[in-house]
């Protein structure tokens, strides 16, 4: 440890009896928190004697301990400016002026935030923010006694998580904001008052300059990080750099603070929220520091992810608490990229289970993976085939494709909307055993447009065959044209049907319009997702007038009017009337995707209602 010849003599024993106490008598392991066959957790050392708010008074001195290089803590000098009494509700905070160790020119650098600052002798704080293009480095430092308290909450239940980013309907009809990536991204940054920054910094790896560009953007910057040769530092020491990981293998995503305290089994770090959640359960890991690097906006540590010792459990405004020895539950996930390049591209990674970000790391880790493998960014297309295994709910497939320049993104956006209402659903919580995602890139986009449709003959009776005749054009090709065959239904009564052909999402989209019914379980909700198609898939489907109800998540066609009169009278919340029937389908898997859709009107005649040759010649319709 680099401690200077100033250091008083109580301070000198105070942090060396912390930083270099020896462990003591073992401590009896929680049940779940260690894997099959660990050892328990060893007692680790004792409380630091602490100053109160109370005792603080401007013009005081003292010093810090933060990581500048490498993985020993360093002295930073501390000088008191003042005290911030209720600057929030039950929120004090300490103003301290920092230098020495370059904190003069470089200010306070973003992975400070949680150094512990000692006033005679005394554990005071922990550092906690700054205020970017300040010409000094004054931090805001979060009283002690408030960071203790963590440690007095236990384990509790994490929140329930918000409503999906995407809901269902929307998501069948493709109604996927283009920025929701970014949306999601821009939650990780901590909210301070004061219009302070908080001085954690985002560390991140294995994603290429178009998705580090969505990063600073949501984040205002972020580090690039690597892995810590042999595994680093073994143990978490006050000063010593800390790790909140949400990512970790190719892809790597990890909020780097510093230690603020360590007695016992407890870890207290940050001294200010990580994402806000309350009770979490986050992978605690060390990190080296490879250098600072002073920035105008706001100066930060390049550091590299070690060894996994615990888990943070408790992330409040005070800031982070973790475990020695407590486990975090993570999700393998699986990114494979064909089509350019290199041939076949797999990339592994493991993302923590904390469900209001799962969705944005799931996105976050196929653009990392396309990065990587070829490009974002510029005109192509992308063929999508993802799978979640779902803990007790077996495994959901889902296939789409995109095109254009913004197909790398639009990607990214699909997995986390679907990921988003799988974890986030309104009915029951879900989890992943894994995740496993297939991009295949073409270096063009090849969506052809539906640009009309016709039939062989507009007047059929029920049980005849159809011939339709679809006119596509290629991407800068030509026109061609598709034929398909359909057998109407047998029983279908009299008078106008409808078809509607076009690919499987905008189809989706219609039937949705036509026959809404919002699932009422997440049986339903699954079954509904398994039901979306891909732009690939041609879809017909054929529609009549015949009024039904859609009764808890189920439709109910062609109901007969004294059924419908008594859902009717019963006035049932669950019930809502339907116009139209949806009675056939019919799908193709084309070569290409396909945009558009388009409405083919038929009259259907009973046998014996007229001339049962009646036809027309073929009629034709233009895109819907």
């Amino acid at each position: 440890m680099k401690l200077t010849h100033r250091i008083l003599f109580p301070a000198l024993a105070a942090t060396l009896t912390l930083l270099l106490a020896l462990p003591a008598a073992p401590m009896a392991a929680r049940a779940g928190d260690l894997p099959p066959g660990a050892a328990p957790a060893l007692a680790g050392p004792a409380a630091l004697p602490t100053i109160s708010i109370d005792e603080i008074r401007p013009g005081q001195t003292g010093y810090g301990l933060s990581v500048f290089a490498g993985t020993e803590p360093e002295r930073f000098e501390v000088e008191i400016v003042g005290v911030l009494r209720n600057a929030g509700p039950e929120l004090n905070y300490i103003l301290g002026r920092l230098s020495g160790k370059g904190l003069e020119k470089s200010g306070v650098a973003s992975g400070m935030s949680g150094s512990p600052v000692f006033i005679d002798g005394k554990l005071a704080g922990a550092v906690a923010f700054s205020w970017p293009f300040s010409h000094e480095a004054i931090a805001g430092i979060m009283p002690i006694e408030s960071m203790r308290r963590l440690s007095t909450l236990g384990s509790g239940t994490p929140p329930m998580p918000m409503p999906p980013p995407v809901d269902l309907a929307d998501l069948a009809a493709g109604k996927i904001p283009k920025d929701l990536l970014e949306r999601e991204l821009g939650r990780l940054q901590p909210r301070l008052a004061l219009d302070a920054r908080a001085g954690v910094m985002w560390a991140v790896s294995g994603l290429g300059e178009p998705s580090q560009a969505l990063l600073r953007s949501a984040l205002g910057s972020t580090a690039p990080a690597g892995r810590v040769a042999g595994g680093g530092p073994k143990d978490l020491v006050p000063g010593g750099s800390v790790a909140a990981v949400l990512a970790e293998g190719d892809f790597q995503m990890a909020a780097i603070g510093t230690v603020t305290d360590r007695y016992g089994d407890q870890v207290l770090a940050f001294g200010h929220p990580f994402l806000g959640l309350g009770p979490v359960r986050v992978p605690m890991a060390t990190a080296e520091v490879v250098t600072v690097l002073s920035n105008s906006y706001s100066s930060f540590k390049i550091s590299n992810l070690g060894e996994t010792l615990g888990a943070f459990e408790q992330d409040r405004k005070a800031g982070i608490q973790g475990r020695i020895g407590l486990q975090a539950q993570m999700t393998p996930v699986t990114v494979r990229v064909a089509g350019v390049g290199n041939g076949l591209r797999e990339y592994h990674s493991r993302i923590a289970d904390v469900p209001l970000f799962m969705p944005m790391l799931i996105g976050s880790s196929v653009l990392a993976g396309l990065d990587a493998a070829s490009y974002t960014a510029g005109s192509q297309g992308i063929d999508l085939a993802a799978r979640f295994r779902l803990r007790g709910h077996g495994e959901l497939l889902v296939r789409q494709s995109f095109d254009g320049a913004s197909a790398g993104v639009d990607v990214a956006a699909y997995v986390l909307a679907v990921a988003g209402y799988l974890v986030q659903n309104p009915f029951e919580q879900v989890s992943f055993e894994e995740v496993s995602i297939d991009v295949t890139q073409s270096q063009e986009p090849r969506a052809a447009t539906l640009a009309g449709a016709g039939a062989d003959h507009l007047v059929v009776h029920p049980g005849d065959r159809v011939r339709l005749s679809l006119d596509l054009v290629a991407w800068r090709g030509e026109r061609f044209r598709r034929s398909i065959e359909l057998t109407l239904p047998a029983d279908l009564p009299a008078g106008r049907y409808s078809l509607l052909a076009g690919d499987g999402a905008s189809v989706d989209a219609a039937r949705q319009a036509l026959a809404p019914a919002a699932p009422v379980s997440f049986a339903q909700a699954l079954d509904f997702l398994k039901s979306l198609h891909s732009r690939r898939d041609l879809l017909v489907i054929g529609v009549y007038g015949d009024p039904g109800l859609a009764v808890a998540g189920e439709v109910l066609p062609r109901l007969p009017a004294s059924v419908r009169s008594l859902w009717s009278a019963a006035a049932s919340p669950s019930a809502t009337p339907l116009r139209a029937t949806v009675v056939q389908e019919h799908r193709e898997e084309l070569d290409v995707p396909v945009d558009g859709a388009v409405r083919i009107d038929l009259e259907v005649r009973r046998r014996g209602d007229g001339d049962p040759t009646d036809q027309q010649e073929p009629g034709e319709k233009g895109a819907a």
